[in-house]
């Protein structure tokens, strides 16, 4: 029994040992893919956080972009909608030290020619000056605006020690793929200092101010426009004064003759002894009469400035005063004045000349609707905030189909010569300067009524003073 479980455990021992050598291979096995898994992860980890640190960088760099791009485009439109030289180069200028380091900079516009150089400010150094008057002579100037290229040029000026520190980076000025000029900007950027980015929103830059020098001309061209138009305007208005005035001549002669003559008959009397104290009144009087005459006159054919001067107008009184003049004219025709002239009307913000010019414009139509009389019933009122002053006549008014041309300049339905068509135009103008409007309501052969309608705005309260001219 005793060799037998010797021999079964030997048995058992030699199986004992292979089994045990499996278990070590295993276990390195699992030991080495372990180590592999582990390497394989830090690899992995590795690679995302790689991943990470870029994709925070490239965030970074977008976002940093972005900024750069919005702060750009508000300084841009800040360029292209200035109305002043000073403003877009200064906006320029703002700009341009985002993307380099500036010394001076300056605009040098070019003709077509490209013979000269002028500065886009008079404050331009003479340093700059004489640098683009070089940077012509050498034809670099027109190598840019030929081939629409930013370009950093050397300072030739600078001195030894600076021999390559300073430079100059000129940008052409594009509009509609023309070039206008050039951008000269001074820097102590080295040459290799430049990116192409730079030089491309250097670019951009300048094409903003390129579209800033254009509306600057547009604007001083039409600034100048304007004031040819005023000129014309007051030109015109003057001449439509002085065409009523001929029409009133007759008129006004007679206004005046009457009170001379009856001068000149208590002169005559004066001279004799009789009654010295009673004539001297009644000349008195007449030379009044006379002087007011005159001074109505004066005031109403004094010449239009051309630029529009506002003033309180107590639109009553400018209306009895310019009533005064055609008077005569109008009772010798026949015609009979009915005023309905309310009171407490506030003063209007206009020009009295300017008013009692469409006032006269208006008589006259009147007067020339009734050539057998009748009556011109004149009326203001002020209603709902706004000033109405009607003129209505009992003429052969005016046809349906006319109606719609009586504003249009040199329409007219009066016999050649005696009148311009400029009359009811050139009032609508005054009107409407004034913000107001005219309107009309006419049936043939019943009368027409013409009314003024303006806006008041009666902070100042209703006429109370003789200061309001």
């Amino acid at each position: 029994m005793k060799n037998e479980e010797i021999e079964e455990n030997n048995i058992k021992m030699g199986s004992t040992k292979p089994q045990s050598h499996a278990v070590a291979e295993s276990i390195e096995r699992f030991m080495e893919t372990r180590e592999s898994y582990i390497h394989a992860l830090e690899s992995t980890v590795q690679l995302f956080k790689m991943k990470l640190e870029f994709h925070e960088k490239t965030e970074t760099d977008i976002k940093q972009s972005l900024d750069e791009v919005f702060a750009m485009q508000r300084l841009a439109n800040t360029i292209s909608t200035a109305t002043d030289p000073v403003s877009v180069l200064d906006s320029l200028l703002e700009l341009t030290r985002q993307v380099v380091p500036v010394e001076e900079s300056m605009i040098f516009e070019m003709g077509a020619s490209r013979s000269q150089t002028k500065p886009f400010l008079s404050t331009c150094s003479d340093y700059m000056l004489k640098a683009s008057q070089h940077l012509l002579e050498e034809g670099i100037l027109d190598w840019v605006i030929e081939q629409k290229k930013t370009t950093v040029v050397p300072d030739l000026n600078a001195s030894m020690a600076e021999a390559g520190q300073r430079n100059f980076v000129v940008v052409p000025l594009t509009l509609r793929n023309e070039a206008i000029g050039v951008y000269i900007i001074r820097t102590g950027s080295v040459r290799k200092a430049f990116t192409d980015h730079e030089l491309m929103l250097l670019g951009i830059l300048s094409n903003q101010a390129a579209v800033a020098i254009e509306n600057l001309h547009n604007i001083r061209k039409l600034l100048d426009a304007t004031e040819e138009l005023k000129k014309s305007q007051s030109q015109m208005l003057q001449a439509a004064k002085l065409a009523s005035l001929g029409e009133l001549a007759g008129g006004i002669a007679h206004e005046i003759n009457n009170p001379l003559q009856i001068l000149l008959g208590h002169i005559a009397l004066l001279q004799q002894g009789k009654d010295v104290e009673h004539r001297i009144e009644i000349i008195r009087n007449q030379v009044q009469r006379i002087s007011q005459i005159t001074r109505q006159l004066v005031s109403f054919s004094r010449s239009v400035p051309d630029e529009l001067n506002h003033e309180l107008v107590n639109i009553n009184w400018a209306l009895n005063e310019i009533i005064a003049l055609v008077d005569y004219q109008f009772k010798n025709r026949g015609i009979e004045f009915d005023l309905r002239l309310s009171e407490g009307i506030p003063p209007l913000d206009s020009n009295k000349n300017y008013m009692q010019q469409a006032f006269l414009n208006l008589l006259i139509n009147a007067k020339d609707a009734m050539p057998n009389g009748g009556k011109l019933i004149i009326s203001t009122e002020f209603v709902n905030g706004k000033l109405n002053i009607r003129f209505t006549d009992s003429g052969s008014g005016i046809k349906k189909e006319n109606l719609v041309k009586i504003f249009e300049p040199f329409f007219t339905t009066k016999e050649p010569g005696k009148g311009t068509g400029l009359g009811l135009p050139i009032t609508r103008g005054i009107v409407r300067k004034f913000g107001g409007d005219i309107k009309v309501d006419s049936t043939e052969g019943q009368g027409t009524t013409l009314s003024i309608i303006i806006p008041v705005n009666r902070t100042g309260g209703p006429i109370s003073g003789g200061n309001i001219q």
